[in-house]
């Protein structure tokens, strides 16, 4: 008997790869939600604005053969500005509750990340696990997690969360991907004459970082809502190696056939402002997708991610004891993604 699931934010970089791995098993009715309207290979799709309690209850209401909530649903906001905590904990309150009153639930899975442990405001103890303290700020994934932990002492359902680090995905319509921010960038460079430079410092360059490939998020959070021994606890989920920027930039060079650079603090918000017309020469000397050098890539991710100094690297001991024990190789994962772009023709 298949099992019912709702993905909020179903339209989204991660609420899509969870689709395509609840598709893929082929044990799921699945229902999408979203502000908009929208065309996803899903069996249902409700458009609703999950801020709205009533409209929540107009539009939900009748879902009663819910078994599953995959929450990865985030209020719209600017890169790099603090997410609000009162909104994005609203839109999960508002969504349980109403399901909550009517569907058969089993488990409610959110989908958080590893500022939980305050990395982006300074060194943190590493490797980061799931038990130390969380960070000294607000944000949502807090208020979430204790609404989850406070509603679960007093019904049936159980839930999870994710933590994943820098999302990195294969396709080309979503540019919220380091990924797609290395490729861009180095592409420009080429044609500008220029080494691949590495955007952030000369101690940046050498820190340990990590990356979460979407595909293994989508397979790890099925893994936590249908495994017994998941309920009521939170994950890190990350590739499993721990790279250097400056182990993957040499690699990284040799792949686009440029020049290997140094490392120039370049703050990419502004570099990518006098891009277009060097993006445009490629796009029409190599009859590529029409594409905006400004937007093709979230370039403040791409600060982001380039930014610390300091090492950010999470634990995935918990989860592959419990029995999740797929990894990936960073840059294996990384050449597959700028061949697929290649092969989409968004880079040549």
């Amino acid at each position: 008997m298949k099992k019912t699931a709702i993905i909020a934010g179903a339209s989204g970089l991660v609420g899509r790869v969870i689709i395509k791995q609840l598709r893929r098993s082929n044990q799921w009715h699945i229902i999408g939600l979203g502000r908009q309207p929208h065309t996803m290979d899903v069996d249902e799709w409700v458009s609703v604005d999950l801020t709205d309690l009533k409209d929540c209850e107009k539009k939900l209401s009748t879902l009663k053969a819910v078994t599953h909530i995959f929450y990865a649903g985030r209020y719209d906001h600017p890169e790099g500005i603090p997410e609000s905590v009162q909104i994005n904990t609203a839109m999960m309150v508002n969504l349980i509750n109403t399901l909550d009153q009517v569907a058969r639930l089993e488990h409610v899975h959110a989908v958080h990340g590893s500022k939980y442990y305050g990395h982006q405001l300074g060194p943190v103890t590493i490797p980061m696990v799931e038990d130390q303290s969380r960070a000294p700020n607000q944000n949502f994934y807090f208020n979430q997690e204790d609404f989850l932990i406070e509603r679960t002492r007093h019904v049936k359902w159980s839930y999870s969360t994710s933590r994943p680090h820098a999302f990195c995905d294969p396709e080309i319509d979503r540019p919220r991907s380091i990924g797609l921010v290395i490729a861009v960038y180095a592409i420009i460079q080429k044609a500008l004459g220029l080494p691949l430079h590495f955007p952030g410092s000369e101690k940046g360059f050498h820190t340990l970082t990590q990356f979460t490939d979407l595909g293994l998020l989508a397979r790890s959070i099925e893994w936590m809502a249908t495994d017994k021994g998941c309920a009521n606890q939170c994950f890190n989920v990350v590739n499993g190696d721990t790279p250097r920027w400056s182990q993957l930039w040499p690699s990284f060079a040799q792949y686009f056939d440029m020049p290997l650079g140094e490392a120039k603090n370049i703050r990419l918000v502004d570099w990518v402002k006098d891009k277009d017309r060097a993006w445009e020469s490629v796009l029409k000397k190599n009859n590529l997708l029409t594409t905006s050098a400004q937007n093709v890539a979230l370039w403040a991710y791409g600060d982001y991610q380039f930014r610390p100094e300091w090492d950010v690297t999470s634990s995935m001991q918990k989860a592959q004891q419990l029995g999740f024990s797929e990894t990936i190789d960073s840059f294996a994962m990384f050449k597959n993604q700028f061949d697929n772009y290649r092969f989409q023709h968004l880079i040549p």
